[in-house]
């Protein structure tokens, strides 16, 4: 007949030292009409000595414990404390194979029959099976199963299920441990702390994320949404040698748009990523004017893939424009006008090193693009030849002193008109003759063209 007090007793310490046993009936329940007790465990399996190694091709990691480990059983309260008679245990694991598991079944039936066998020479009556029996799978599984201490895997998936273990181990590490906020101060453990993305494990408190991050983000401060305790270095968009990468660094927050997700409202992480954009289009237009634009339907700010190309497509609204006159897009063989032009200093420079490899160059190329580069110096280039060719002794060119052009004179008196902005001016000194009397610059005694009306007309050379 069984002896419950003795099965109370044996599972009161059991679960004394396992508070995660499941047991069906519950200890209180168990009586002399209790024919079978149902359980389970989830338990994790330790190494003894050295840590247990994972391998797989070059990769390779080392864990202290098995985790995640189930043991299902069933007694036979009548046989109870008998082993063979009265137990039937089954093992669950996700990386132990069914050879495995039978060998470790096998020793656990070889430790414990004759131990807990009333009819043999070495039964303690006094013995208490299911703490003995736990024990030696949580502590002695491994030594059995994995003697040399290492698990060579067989393939990817294999080694990446104990990755995923490794990762649990660290995070409920991480989950136990004190961290300190550099926000507010205080000290909490690492389940209130979230890990910031600098790869750095820094860590704020779930608390401090939200507010810090949520009033930069309402204020606008979008350069300061980073890692409080990270280092901080503004990019040099000087120092860029290819557009391309300049574009992909400066557009890569320092804190990802995805990881406020499910941590910040939609709508602080939608204010978020627009002010980034914006914020970060303005400052690369300052570095590089060729490289982006405001939408004229929606507002939004376009950026430019290829600096040399001059048709742009709103990611926001879809539409398709022209950079240059910033009309809808009407293809590459209809010439327009140039939104910008280049500072001289920019353009003498690129010049200078436009035949050379120089660092310089490319850096230049990389703010402005070569096409744009190639047009500006061009343009340069004639108009300094026009220059020469104005300052030139006999020369019958003169510039207009508002648009620029070049007029050239082939009759009449020194008082001209230009044909394109109808600015009236001097041929002779080039300045602006808008006034209520054009002719009173050649009557004034201080002028250097005075009585000078006529010099140089075609047809007055012998007079």
């Amino acid at each position: 007949m069984a002896d419950i007090t003795k099965i109370k007793e044996d599972f009161l310490i059991l679960k004394s030292m396992f508070p995660e046993v499941r047991l069906s009936p519950p200890i209180s329940a168990i009586s002399e009409e209790t024919k079978y007790i149902i359980g389970s465990l989830k338990f994790d399996m330790f190494t003894s000595s050295s840590d247990l190694k994972m391998t797989y091709e070059k990769q390779s990691i080392t864990l202290e414990k098995l985790i995640g480990n189930l043991l299902r059983f069933r007694i036979d309260v009548t046989e109870y404390p008998s082993y063979s008679k009265c137990m039937t245990i089954k093992l669950e694991s996700r990386y132990i194979s069914k050879e495995k598991r039978n060998v470790l079944l096998k020793e656990v039936e070889d430790q414990f029959s004759d131990m807990t066998d009333p009819s043999s020479d070495e039964y303690e009556p006094d013995t208490p099976l299911m703490m003995l029996l736990f024990n030696f799978l949580m502590y002695d599984s491994v030594d059995l199963l994995f003697q040399s201490h290492e698990i060579i895997c067989s393939n990817r998936s294999e080694f990446k299920l104990f990755s995923g273990m490794l990762n649990e181990l660290n995070e409920d590490t991480s989950n136990k441990s004190n961290y300190d906020c550099s926000i507010c101060i205080e000290t909490k453990k690492g389940k209130d702390m979230i890990i910031l993305p600098c790869g750095k494990d820094h860590r704020l408190c779930s608390n401090c994320v939200v507010s810090y991050y949520t009033k930069l983000i309402e204020e606008g401060e979008i350069l300061q949404v980073r890692c409080p305790e990270c280092e901080y270095k503004e990019i040099d968009l000087n120092s860029y040698s290819d557009y391309k990468d300049l574009r992909k660094d400066l557009f890569t927050p320092a804190i990802p748009f995805e990881f406020f997700r499910n941590i910040l409202s939609d709508e602080i992480c939608d204010r978020y990523e627009q002010l980034f954009h914006s914020q970060t289009a303005v400052k690369l237009s300052k570095h590089s004017p060729y490289s982006s634009v405001t939408c004229r339907k929606c507002d939004n700010w376009c950026i430019k893939t290829d600096l040399d190309e001059p048709m742009m497509r709103c990611q926001k609204c879809q539409s398709t424009f022209c950079f240059d006159c910033l009309h809808s897009w009407h293809g590459y063989n209809n010439k327009c006008g140039s939104k910008t032009s280049l500072p001289v200093g920019v353009i003498e420079e690129y010049i200078d090193v436009m035949d050379t490899d120089d660092l310089r160059k490319k850096q230049l190329i990389s703010a402005y693009g070569m096409k744009i580069l190639e047009r500006e110096m061009t343009d340069y280039l004639a108009e300094k030849m026009l220059d020469i060719a104005i300052a030139t002794v006999g020369s019958d060119l003169q510039r207009c002193p508002k648009c620029r052009v070049v007029v050239q004179r082939s009759e009449g008196c020194n008082r001209m008109r230009c044909g394109v902005c109808s600015t009236v001016f001097c041929y002779l000194c080039g300045n602006d003759l808008n006034s209520d009397d054009s002719y009173e610059h050649y009557k004034e005694k201080f002028s250097e063209c005075y009585g000078r009306l006529f010099e140089g007309m075609p047809g007055t050379e012998d007079e």
